[in-house]
């Protein structure tokens, strides 16, 4: 089913509300959980990675801290890696999409938005 996304065999509907609105908001909800758990558990500026830059020693956290670091990154990172492969293939949609190229392009501009709103609030 991810698959027929990736290469735009989908319905535009279909991979406009199912992998781009609801894949983009579970996938951002659940980086921002954990980068609020890691702000709240160790008083850290999680403002563009700054856990690296403002405190030197990673190593002297203890290890739920650490656990939390840990998985917020690789949850930051797979939004990105997700957020790329949903414009892909929302792009894909559109460009075998024949009904409507005009509705097909608002569903891509749409989804970049989205990205753009759910990397920021993965962030800030």
């Amino acid at each position: 089913m991810f698959g027929r996304f990736v290469y735009g065999e989908c319905s535009l509907s279909e991979a406009f509300w199912k992998f781009s609105v609801l894949g983009l908001s579970i996938s951002a909800f659940i980086t921002r959980i954990l980068m609020i758990l890691l702000k709240q558990t160790v008083n850290y500026d999680t403002n563009f990675f700054r856990v690296f830059i403002n405190n030197i020693s990673i190593f002297n956290m203890d290890v739920k801290a650490l656990a939390l670091l840990a998985f917020y990154v690789a949850s930051f990172i797979g939004l990105i890696i997700y957020s790329c492969v949903c414009l892909i293939g929302m792009w894909k949609t559109y460009k075998e999409y024949e009904k409507s190229k005009i509705l097909a392009f608002i569903g891509v501009c749409c989804t970049a938005v989205m990205i753009f709103f759910a990397i920021k609030f993965s962030i800030y």
